[in-house]
Formats: C-alpha cells, structure tokens, sequence
C-alpha cells in the first residue's frame, strides 16, 4: 500500500511538471550503482523495558536512476533544470545491533541480525556545469518521499511471542522477531563528475546523501535515517 503511494505520488509531481509547460526538450538518463553507508545509532528497543540498543549497520548495495530534464542550455555553458529519480538501498543479514541488559545475576549482551530495505523518489532542481567538452559537474537537492523498512532477526531462533526479553540457561537474551517500516518525507542531495563517452554519453562517479527522521515503532523506535552513498555512474541523452 505505501508503495502504491509512493508510486502516484511521483506520478502527480511529474505529471504537475509537465502540465505547467515548464519542461521542454530531450532528458538526460542516468542510472548508478553503488554503496550506501548508513550512520551508526543508538536506538531503543520498543518492548516494555525499553533497552538500548547500539545499531551498527553493514553497507547497502544501492541502485536507482535520475532523469534531469534541462530547461536551458542543454549540454553547453551552466545547464539547469529539474531532476528526478528513484533509488532502492537494501541489505539483507550481516548488520547487527546490540546491547546490555540486567536480568538480576548480573549484565546479558544480546546480539541480533537486522535487515535495511529502503526505496526513494524525489525531485528538485539540478545545476550542470560543462567544463569544456570532456567533462561535466553536477549537483542538484530537493525533497524525497521515502519508505523504509526494518527487519529483527533474534540470533537464538526462537520462537517465543513474547514482547519483553527472556534469558535462556546460559544466560543468553531471547528476543522475537520482529519487523517494522514508516513512510516519510525526507530530503536528497546529489553531486559527481562525469567524462563524455561520444555521442552524448557519460559514465562519472557521484555521491549522494538521504535523510529523514523515521519510526519503526515495534523494533528500535526513533530512527534518524543519515545515508551518503558512493555510485557509480552511467548517462546518455533520451
């Protein structure tokens, strides 16, 4: 459902565009791949204790496009315009969070794998300065619509419905499963370089970075999204 929302939501923006006879001529495709790296955090675990918990996240493998649609000197001098894009971070096992808690015979460390889904549109404007006819600078920001989802993976496997947590004979916590996801507006910026290829294509590297404030209200609670990802990139005229 939310990302039925998120999908007419960037379809009424584009649509909202095109109708205001604002953007004219051809689009400037770009697609990347990459790495995002996400800010480790302190959250809290949302069950009746409340413990704390240190989350440390593995980097997510993330892929997307931009489409920048120039609205005056296309490909020559400083270009400007509006871009738009969709980029989906995601990383499956391998990141954990961790964190202490006294059950009365002293401090238990529990350890579980968590799993980062996140997928992103936006639009904004974009600047590209043209440095002769080799290479191209670009930066561009603007409001994004994100979705994003958490997932606990209790390392013991229990199967245990219970909300608080439950110290097994080794005094190991037991905690359950969960998952959790929110729906945001949030922000991006982009920037990169990029070398023509002839015939007005372009493969660059470029950075981008998306935030926002999130709740995954039946895992770790409040969650400030800080995300800078490392892309390579890919464009050419469509």
């Amino acid at each position: 459902m939310r990302l039925r929302l998120l999908a007419v939501l960037l379809l009424g923006l584009a649509q909202q565009v095109s109708a205001e006879g604002v953007v004219t001529g051809s689009d400037r495709i770009q697609v990347y791949i990459g790495a995002m790296l996400l800010d480790d955090q302190t959250g809290e675990l949302q069950n009746d204790s409340g413990e704390p918990v240190d989350i440390d996240f593995s980097d997510l493998l993330a892929v997307g496009f931009e489409v920048e649609t120039p609205y005056r000197s296309k490909d020559s001098g400083l270009e400007m315009g509006v871009n738009a894009g969709i980029g989906v971070s995601w990383k499956g096992s391998d990141t954990r969070f961790a964190g202490r808690v006294e059950n009365g015979q002293g401090t238990a460390v529990f350890r579980l794998d968590n799993e980062m889904l996140i997928v992103e549109g936006h639009i904004g404007p974009y600047l590209r300065g043209h440095l002769g006819s080799k290479v191209d600078f670009y930066l561009g920001a603007g409001p994004a619509l994100i979705y994003a989802e958490h997932d606990g993976d209790d390392d013991n496997d229990n199967d245990d419905e219970t909300p608080d947590p439950v110290f097994d004979d080794d005094g190991n916590i037991i905690l359950t499963d969960d998952s959790s996801s929110d729906l945001i507006i949030g922000y991006y910026a982009r920037t990169g370089i990029e070398y023509d290829l002839g015939a007005g294509k372009q493969w660059g590297l470029g950075v981008r970075y998306l935030g926002g404030e999130m709740d995954f209200n039946d895992t770790v609670g409040d969650f400030d999204l800080k995300g800078l990802q490392v892309l390579l990139t890919y464009s050419a005229w469509f």
